[in-house]
């Protein structure tokens, strides 16, 4: 049966791993990791670093983004719907000069051979975080997924949540899988192995408390463009809405 959760092992070089992990040990700006906006370490008990935006990160956050923009192709042609389903996407048929819409039928024709922009057009990347939980206690205890309403947000960023990813930065030889509840999947932290699953409750999951090291990851979600970007209009106020 189809989970739609992708093991892409050794996605990450091990030296890009190692890099990650010494620049996190070194920050000052490492923090007690939240669940939403609340700090509860019966929940989730970590260390938690956000990277976007820092200028000293921005070599090795790149560096993982291309990587992740590959995989993410591969993902996105195996689960095409995702890229071709919520949001109708046309591009000009060469042959006859008219706009056609991108379908499973047609995609591996019109719509490969521009994937890199199909994809950008639809989708975006959150803030890249990576997180550290302490051998014997630090784990995310709590059974969760990764949409939600965030009630700091404005925008209401979490519900645009599709996709989230992680890499294992280090290997775990006890302890620290990530459990996916109704996949019945644990998932052993390999050094370099990255993980794509679908952000919605269907694919609640937690991570276990890592038992023989510290444990390392860097995580982040896929996100569908705003209705602005998609489709060139501005957002409605909830007043100006009409009701009956």
């Amino acid at each position: 049966m189809v989970d739609f959760i992708e093991i892409y092992d050794r996605a990450l070089d091990p030296s890009l791993c190692n890099a990650i992990i010494q620049s996190f040990e070194a920050s000052d700006k490492v923090h007690r990791g939240r669940t939403g906006q609340a700090l509860d370490i019966t929940k989730k008990d970590s260390y938690d670093l956000m990277i976007t935006g820092y200028k000293e990160w921005q070599t090795l956050e790149s560096q993982v983004m291309n990587v992740t923009f590959n995989y993410l192709k591969i993902y996105l042609r195996k689960y095409l719907f995702a890229l071709v389903g919520a949001v109708s996407t046309g591009l000009i048929e060469p042959q006859t000069n008219q706009v056609v819409t991108l379908n499973a039928d047609n995609f591996e024709r019109l719509g490969e051979p521009h994937l890199d922009a199909i994809i950008q057009k639809v989708y975006r990347r959150d803030v890249l975080k990576i997180q550290k939980y302490i051998k014997g206690s630090g784990g995310y205890h709590h059974w969760h997924s990764e949409i939600y309403p965030d009630p700091h947000s404005p925008a209401e960023e979490t519900l645009h949540r599709v996709l989230y990813f992680q890499y294992y930065l280090n290997t775990i030889e006890s302890g620290g899988e990530t459990e996916f509840f109704y996949q019945n999947l644990k998932i052993k932290p390999e050094q370099g192995r990255l993980v794509i699953a679908p952000a919605g409750f269907t694919h609640t999951h937690k991570g276990h408390i890592p038992q023989s090291d510290h444990k390392y990851i860097i995580t982040s979600w896929i996100l569908f463009q705003p209705a602005e970007t998609l489709y060139g209009v501005q957002r409605r106020s909830p007043s100006a809405s009409s009701g009956s």
